[in-house]
């Protein structure tokens, strides 16, 4: 076999998942906007046992791209039952690609997940997905300087390229805003107008975090299942994966970080800021031995970390587009954005928002976010 020949490998057992899971550092080892992830954690989440969303799978198939004994590349092709009974469907998805940067490879790669999903009778393939659109999804097409923030995904401009060569095209475009916490004031009159509206109005409460974490967890997640229900790819939140998001985000998040927005003492909508994990950890290599933890530590809960993410904001679909919903969200806003502030915050990413949420974007821009990053989610029809 000649050395240069690329071979797909079909991951099994447990050092060839091992090197799966060590690919992303070798393959943007040079990038300086490469943040590597904690091994332990990305070996559970790709672990039945110990994640709801990898146990919902239906099938999957891991794949390691192989050139003159040196592993150049990774993908995974999977079936996820419950976006195709929430679509009525018969979608597979892709994602975890990530490869050297040569067109030879990503084909390669592509192809075999295609082939894997066909042979299964899908009839259209969706990603990049790591296992749903309620885990990291989508493929970096913008803002590549920038660290990934925690629980978003990175990668490299050609990607798009080899992505699209295969036939794949956009289903949608999710967007990432960035916002300086200490700019943007005075804040637009619109935003004044509706902050001091909730601040008048009886009806509207705005609290934070209650003592029960479990049960805040479950009314947040209420509303998201309700607020995002007719967005492009959802699919509803289970009891165990809001059970295994809650034990994720804990340890990370800060008490000021969540609120609730109450009218007429029914929640209907919340805001949830957590630190940026992928900050706390840059220079940790993945792993917290010896002294990761010390320092994990150290700046989540002492020096601080200055980044912060809110990966998760909604309103109940009742008050989308009226007087009391605006008011309340604003006022949400205003809220966790000056608790972040008090807690050492400069910056607060939000993401993802689909490119067709004028709401949500302008709630970014009435915050004085910017647009910083894009990602794509593509799709693909088979037998056509």
């Amino acid at each position: 076999m000649p050395s240069s020949t690329l071979e797909i490998i079909p991951v099994q057992g447990g050092k060839l998942l091992r090197q799966f899971l060590s690919m992303p550092d070798a393959i943007y080892a040079d990038d300086p906007a490469w943040r590597p992830q904690l091994k332990f954690e990305r070996a559970a989440h790709l672990n039945p046992d110990k994640n709801p969303g990898a146990a919902a799978l239906e099938n999957r198939q891991l794949f390691l791209a192989k050139r003159a004994n040196q592993f150049v590349g990774r993908i995974a092709a999977f079936i996820n039952p419950a976006h195709n009974a929430h679509h009525n469907d018969n979608a597979g998805f892709f994602g975890f690609f990530d490869c050297e940067p040569k067109a030879q490879t990503g084909q390669a790669l592509l192809a075999s997940a295609q082939d894997w999903l066909e042979s299964r009778g899908v009839e259209t393939i969706i990603g990049p997905a790591h296992w749903s659109v309620n885990e990291e999804c989508g493929l970096l097409v913008d803002g590549f300087t920038d660290p990934p923030v925690v629980m978003m995904p990175h990668g490299r401009a050609d990607y798009q390229e080899m992505i699209e060569a295969r036939g794949f095209i956009k289903a949608t475009n999710m967007l990432a805003y960035q916002a300086d916490l200490n700019a943007g004031y005075p804040r637009p009159k619109m935003t004044q107008a509706m902050v001091k509206s909730a601040e008048r109005n009886k009806d509207i409460t705005i609290r934070p975090m209650g003592p029960n974490f479990m049960n805040e967890v479950r009314i947040v997640m209420d509303i998201f299942n309700d607020a995002w229900s007719e967005n492009w790819g959802f699919i509803p939140f289970s009891d165990a994966h809001i059970e295994h998001m809650a034990k994720e985000i804990k340890p990370i998040m800060f008490k000021e970080g969540l609120w609730v927005g109450e009218y007429k003492d029914k929640p209907i909508a919340y805001i949830w800021m957590i630190p940026d994990l992928n900050e706390a950890i840059r220079d940790l290599k993945g792993s917290l031995f010896p002294f990761g933890w010390a320092k994990l530590l150290w700046r989540l809960k002492i020096s601080g970390v200055k980044q912060a993410r809110i990966p998760l904001m909604g309103l109940r679909k009742d008050y989308h587009n009226t007087r009391t919903g605006l008011s309340i969200v604003a006022k949400l806003c205003e809220t966790v954005f000056e608790a972040a502030r008090q807690k050492g915050f400069t910056h607060c990413e939000l993401s993802w928002i689909l490119e067709d949420n004028p709401g949500m974007i302008s709630i970014c821009e009435q915050a004085s976010a910017v647009r910083y990053k894009t990602y794509r989610m593509y799709e693909k029809r088979l037998g056509q």
